[in-house]
């Protein structure tokens, strides 16, 4: 460890920021560190340990960053793919600055810029905080599995929309009102449409990918959907059949092609993943030599998060010398697989007038489509007057975009009375 102490300018004092700062201010933490912290950006009055940081400027406005030059690594706190956040990253690299992100959109959108960018001038860019919170995954990915050629990485990625499916099951309770709860306890925020429409998700999975594959995976090529729709009957369903619901982001390679899906997928009460509820997150990668490692952790949070990024400020000091990844970055051509060409299973809900002739009716269009049922389920009414019926079908393994059809055609038939409900069935331990 060298004597002169590392220089540090902190970008945003927010929620996970004032956890970073309650570390870093431990006067014993950084005397064993050897840090400085010169500059701090935040909007907000902030209490500082003045016998700590008797030295460090305080700048209301982030941009003042840009013209200060005092510093070896920036902290970028702020968020978002755009706007300062952005401009300080980009600023930093450009002037051989070290730089440690939680900034998952940014990383996702510009993962190839920023890392011909740090590679070219010679800088550092560490991003550990940005995926999976707690769980040391780009650690694990970039230095433990370095040796191995990963096959396929997937997960609960998004903490928020997994305590709401969670609850949803242990509770007997709709969406709508998960969601407020979720809301109530910080989980969600007031709007929390990149949580639960998958955005977070693949976000999270764009990174992912791009290390794990040495791709620049374009978050525009990852097919997204969300758990907005979830009903509580197909939770119930779920359970009965020996699944559970979670949201999973799924990316495999297999030759010169990549699936990148992020969904609401029915998983079989055998795999382990199945089990990871609330807040919690969880990745598995399986790779050729270690097969399948299983990584649990809190997703999200201000002590997790933060102390991923001042583990990625340790790296820095340790080496305080170049580091970037042995992957290749960002060179390897690639075909990203449709969500048409996935092949698997599916979970079928219909609703349908009680009347002769339903089921021939729906496995006739599924003969047509080269699917064949695995089980069937049928739901007389529930009430002796009530016209209609459900029926839940499982399937056999088969190409996406004949059941996309199957069901445009069942759901014109003049017995369905509302759009089919599908899921995907993961098989995961293939």
């Amino acid at each position: 460890m060298q004597n002169t102490p590392l220089k540090i300018a902190v970008a945003g004092v927010g929620t996970v920021g004032r956890g970073v700062l309650e570390i870093l201010q431990k006067k014993s933490f950084l005397k064993k560190i050897n840090l400085n912290i010169t500059a701090i950006a935040s909007r907000r009055k902030i209490k500082l340990n003045k016998d700590v940081l008797k030295n460090t400027i305080i700048f209301k406005d982030a941009r003042e960053l840009l013209k200060f030059d005092n510093y070896d690594i920036l902290l970028e706190i702020i968020g978002g793919e755009e706007g300062i956040a952005k401009e300080l990253v980009f600023n930093a690299l450009k002037n051989r600055k070290n730089v440690v992100t939680a900034n998952k959109a940014l990383m996702s959108k510009y993962w190839n810029e920023l890392q011909n960018l740090s590679k070219k001038n010679g800088s550092t860019i560490k991003y550990e905080a940005a995926v999976a919170g707690g769980i040391p995954i780009i650690k694990i990915l970039d230095e433990f599995l370095i040796s191995n050629s990963i096959k396929r990485i997937y997960g609960i990625l998004n903490g928020t929309s997994n305590f709401i499916i969670t609850n949803m099951q242990e509770r007997n309770e709709s969406f709508d009102n998960i969601l407020k709860k979720a809301q109530d306890l910080g989980y969600a925020e007031s709007n929390p449409k990149l949580d639960i429409d998958g955005t977070d998700t693949a976000q999270k999975l764009s990174i992912l990918s791009s290390l794990s594959f040495g791709i620049d995976s374009n978050i525009k090529k990852i097919y997204k959907d969300g758990i907005q729709n979830i009903d509580l009957i197909d939770l119930k369903y779920a359970h009965s059949l020996g699944f559970k619901l979670k949201l999973l982001g799924i990316a495999e390679k297999k030759n010169n092609c990549l699936s990148s899906f992020v969904y609401p997928c029915f998983v079989n009460t055998n795999e382990i993943i199945s089990r990871v509820d609330g807040v919690f997150n969880a990745v598995v990668v399986e790779s050729d030599f270690c097969k399948k490692n299983f990584f649990l952790g809190e997703g999200a949070g201000a002590h997790p998060t933060a102390t991923s990024i001042v583990s990625d400020v340790i790296d820095i000091c340790r080496s305080n010398k170049n580091f970037y990844t042995n992957k290749e970055i960002g060179i390897k051509k690639i075909t990203f697989n449709k969500i048409e060409e996935r092949i698997g299973s599916y979970y079928l809900r219909f609703t349908t007038f009680d009347q002769p002739g339903v089921i021939s009716g729906i496995s006739n269009e599924f003969k047509k489509n080269n699917i064949s049922m695995k089980s069937m389920l049928q739901k007389d009414p529930h009430v002796s007057n009530q016209k209609f019926a459900t029926i839940v079908v499982t399937t056999h393994n088969c190409l996406e975009k004949n059941m996309i059809q199957a069901l445009k055609r069942i759901d014109k038939l003049k017995f369905i009375v509302n759009k089919t409900v599908y899921y995907r069935i993961e098989t995961l331990n293939n």
